[in-house]
């Protein structure tokens, strides 16, 4: 027996040997390269660029109608700077309030830390209109905080920040993370060596180093708070901006103030995002000559408080939102023999079954063909391949479908693609592409940032092809980042329910499901319950893809 295994594993390892022997020389090839920078272009104008802009084009002469109606004017503006306030507030805060977890999980050592690591994914699961609605319940309409005077906040501004915050938080951390594990921490016990307190090691060394993540991190949170829109509407009340404004103007069939406040929401972002991309790597942490005040912030206590207090805003503003519907509805769960019904599928569970499947099957070719075309993308963006002023131009448009309100993205995909005679599988795989693909090409951009360009030639000059390169120097150094990004992409993909209605009234994915089944009042407690196994096999999955990209990733290389 032992005989046998030993020769499937030779014959095995033969094959791969022969698998990365051709990818050498299939790399060397200029025209294999340029096809493929090629292809990713093309690639991004015609299925993320161009299907994310024709709605809006199509209607844009009737921009025209809101300026001639002062009132509407006046609303719709205030709408958009209410986005763009919100955004920015929001970003800041993940940020301020993520890093201190992302540096607890990379940097710390406890055994309990991989829990809170798998946890982190939680929220990126969770449907977002469930995650409104678990909100909602949890801060205004059932809380449990009533036994210590806390009666619920009314929907408004203060509901939506804390949504918001809870759904862009998770985005936050998990890009930080990965950029912590591709830091060498060499650097951080040579500073500690030399004297450097902790806190002053991660200000003069690590943060500098992790800058490019953060600005992504900033981006993609800031981008991900201006589109979200069913969700918003659910803890909103009466308060707007621009994605409930869109909402109630398609509702009302008022598309000129659609056209306008997403074509204001589209131009002032990639502004703001190129002015953080352009302005961002120039900053500098503003504090000099403070090591005493350093020496105190990296006492024993003060590193204590700060890793509870990080922890604590975890748990109550971002995984207890994500599961407060599944817990406020568990009693009636287990009263209602739910167990036995999921697992023989009986009754709705059986299109839970398949549309879990479908949501499963549509999550992972998203995410490899994300994965395909964004690598040399990110190469043409930091590499320059194409100069500097196209450089900038393709990353600055290359956030544009996560900068336009979901209900607008959603109509502007249904145009273009409405009449192409696709399947409703296709049509649904191409708006979820469309959706995803900011997410990939941000934290792959990240990554080559930090990879000096000199560390490849060096490679190529020593006899190396461009796959020996990228599999020996840059995939080792990477490999967490890249990671992040497909988990984003992937679960970003497994909650996405505005665009896949746009599309297709036909084929369900287990969001749109879940959200059928909450909007249905005798459906609750079977979407409570739906949310729950589909954390608890997202989770399961997300474990398993780890395992393998790890093992995988040490293969390849």
């Amino acid at each position: 027996m032992p005989a046998v295994e030993t020769g499937k594993t030779s014959r095995f390892r033969e094959m791969r040997r022969s698998i990365i022997a051709r990818l050498d020389k299939l790399s060397e090839k200029k025209t294999i390269a340029y096809s493929l920078y090629l292809s990713s272009i093309i690639f991004f104008l015609g299925i993320i660029l161009l299907p994310s802009l024709l709605g809006i084009l199509l209607k844009f002469d009737t921009v025209m109608n809101i300026v001639s109606d002062p009132e509407l004017l006046h609303r719709s503006l205030t709408a958009v700077f209410s986005s763009i306030i919100i955004a920015g507030i929001v970003s800041a805060l993940d940020v301020a309030a993520g890093l201190p977890l992302a540096w607890i999980i990379a940097r710390k050592k406890y055994r309990w830390l991989s829990i809170v690591d798998s946890l982190v994914d939680f929220p990126l699961i969770v449907p977002t209109v469930i995650l409104g609605y678990s909100t909602l319940l949890l801060w205004s309409e059932e809380t449990p905080f009533s036994i210590i005077g806390f009666n619920g906040i009314s929907p408004g501004l203060i509901t939506v920040l804390l949504l918001h915050f809870a759904f862009s938080y998770p985005v936050v951390v998990r890009i930080l993370v990965g950029k912590l594990m591709d830091i060498e921490a060499t650097y951080e016990v040579a500073a500690r060596t030399l004297g450097a307190c902790p806190f002053t090691t991660a200000r003069t060394v690590t943060i500098p180093m992790l800058k490019s993540g953060i600005i992504t991190s900033l981006i993609l949170s800031f981008a991900r708070s201006l589109s979200e829109t069913g969700a918003t509407i659910m803890v909103a009340g009466s308060f707007e901006n621009g994605p409930v404004f869109i909402k109630k103007s398609i509702d009302a069939g008022m598309v000129p103030p659609m056209v306008f406040v997403s074509l204001v929401l589209i131009v002032l972002s990639i502004l703001i995002l190129a002015g953080l991309r352009l302005f961002g790597f120039k900053l500098r942490i503003p504090f000099r000559k403070s090591h005493r005040i350093e020496a105190a912030l990296s006492s024993e206590g003060v590193t204590r408080i700060r890793d509870l207090f990080a922890i604590i805003i975890f748990l109550f503003l971002v995984l207890l939102p994500a599961c407060y519907m599944v817990l406020a509805r568990i009693n009636s769960m287990l009263s209602y023999d739910l167990l036995g019904k999921i697992f023989t599928l009986q009754g709705p569970w059986s299109t839970y079954g398949v549309s879990v499947l479908n949501s499963y099957v549509i999550a992972l070719l998203t995410t490899l063909i994300n994965v395909m075309f964004s690598l040399p993308m990110a190469t043409i963006i930091v590499r320059r391949k194409l100069g500097g002023f196209v450089s900038r131009i393709l990353e600055a448009l290359s956030n544009t479908s996560i900068i336009m309100p979901s209900v607008a993205l959603g109509v502007s995909l249904s145009l273009f693609w409405g009449t192409s005679g696709a399947s409703d599988f296709i049509l649904v795989l191409l708006a979820h592409l469309c959706i995803t693909y900011p997410y990939m090409v941000a934290t792959t951009v990240s990554v080559l940032e930090d990879i000096p360009v000199e560390l490849e030639e060096a490679g190529r000059t020593l006899g190396g092809t461009p796959f020996t390169v990228f599999r020996s120097i840059v995939l080792p150094v990477a490999k967490y980042s890249f990671l992040s990004g497909v988990i984003l992409t992937f679960t970003r993909s497994v909650n996405e329910t505005g665009a896949t209605l746009a599309v297709s009234k036909t084929f369900k994915t287990v969001s749109v499901l879940l959200v059928e089944w909450v909007k249905s009042p005798g459906m609750r407690i079977e979407a409570g319950a739906g949310t729950m196994m589909l954390m608890f096999l997202s989770i399961v999955l997300l474990l398993i893809f780890r395992y393998i990209y790890t093992k995988g990733g040490g293969a390849l290389a």
